[in-house]
């Protein structure tokens, strides 16, 4: 079978993460897979499976029109597009995968993610949708957000959770730690509520010993930075911003060492950090939101969305409790389980294409 992936969409962070330990596995459990990437020049993405093709596309625009008026006329057995966006027309049958929540009924109705749906985006995505073979949603609080604001597609529309990316045998020292942190793990996107976390810790320092610091792992805006040490207040000294981790060992290290991690999201499809965090035993704190009560399987602390008082009371308690490896847990689902399910719907619309052409 011929699997042409329109990658295009990807740049990095969890959807070049997805793709990469998502193909990576089809490449172990399928090898019969004929497997042709296609990838745009910005993509932080490499040792794929399959043959890989740069498209020489410039911008978001001209990706777009390649998607629409290029691509339908590739040569495939399946086409999958594991990134939210597809052509409106095409010879082959579709499979698609939605990874987006600004797209749909809870961040569409979030003021603070506006920035990250603008409206045509909004309406290809349900525009491919409407036109996909197949569907594949990494939760089942994704599928439910989707349905709802698309209900035809709903007989489409499978379950595939992700698996969690494995650590590396060994884990890098990274200098400069401190003795006793929490953790944040999250990128600049405004529904990641970092500042949450930020002030959350400021006010459990200011009712203890303080002797417990913050890290903060990820990119972070000038603008962000200043905002989070104004939070910090006098506790800034032990607020340390480590900007982004490349290497897996480093990062390893981190959530080792770490009292708890700390994710206070207001809207996730599916976030690999408690995952990786229960694979080292760190103890987690998140948003109570549906993902999140999805993927950590009970393994987690909730706490109401943007409730920093109630963050604080969990992390008052934490500081005398939590210790780094305590909380060992892993997430049942592998990507080789996530690959096989892929494999079965690729059959799935492949075999009605080759009935539907007959």
């Amino acid at each position: 079978m011929r699997v042409l992936v329109n990658a295009l969409p990807v740049r990095y962070g969890g959807g070049a993460t997805h793709l990469k330990q998502q193909l990576t596995a089809l490449g172990r459990v399928a090898p019969e897979l004929q497997l042709h990437n296609l990838l745009s020049p910005w993509a932080e993405v490499d040792g794929l499976p399959g043959t890989t093709e740069v498209v020489p596309v410039r911008s978001v625009a001209t990706r777009f029109a390649y998607e629409q008026l290029r691509l339908p006329l590739r040569a495939a057995d399946v086409l999958y597009c594991p990134a939210n966006f597809g052509p409106l027309a095409c010879r082959a049958p579709m499979v698609l995968t939605l990874q987006n929540p600004h797209y749909y009924r809870s961040g569409l109705a979030m003021p603070g993610t506006r920035v990250s749906r603008p409206p045509w985006k909004v309406k290809a995505n349900h525009w491919a949708m409407r036109r996909a073979d197949a569907i594949i949603a990494i939760s089942h609080a994704l599928a439910e957000e989707a349905v709802a604001t698309v209900p035809g597609i709903a007989d489409r529309l499978h379950v595939i959770h992700s698996g969690v990316p494995e650590w590396p045998a060994e884990s890098e020292p990274v200098p400069g730690l401190p003795d006793r942190y929490v953790l944040s793990v999250a990128n600049t996107a405004p529904h990641k509520r970092v500042q949450d976390v930020v002030a959350g810790w400021a006010a459990a320092c200011d009712r203890t010993r303080g002797d417990v610091a913050l890290v903060l792992v990820g990119r972070t805006t000038d603008e962000q930075s200043t905002h989070y040490r104004s939070l910090a207040g006098p506790h800034v000294r032990r607020l340390v911003m480590l900007g982004p981790v490349r290497r897996r060992a480093q990062l390893k290290h981190i959530y080792e060492r770490a009292l708890a991690m700390i994710l206070m999201s207001t809207l996730e499809t599916f976030s690999f950090t408690p995952g990786e965090a229960g694979l080292v035993g760190c103890p987690l704190v998140v948003s109570d939101i549906p993902v999140h009560r999805e993927v950590t399987m009970g393994h987690a602390a909730l706490v109401p969305l943007r409730d920093t008082g109630a963050l604080a009371e969990v992390m008052i308690a934490g500081f005398r409790q939590w210790t780094p490896g305590s909380a060992l847990w892993r997430w049942p689902v592998s990507w080789d389980d996530n690959a096989r399910m892929l494999v079965d719907v690729f059959c799935e619309v492949g075999a009605a294409g080759v009935v539907s052409h007959a």
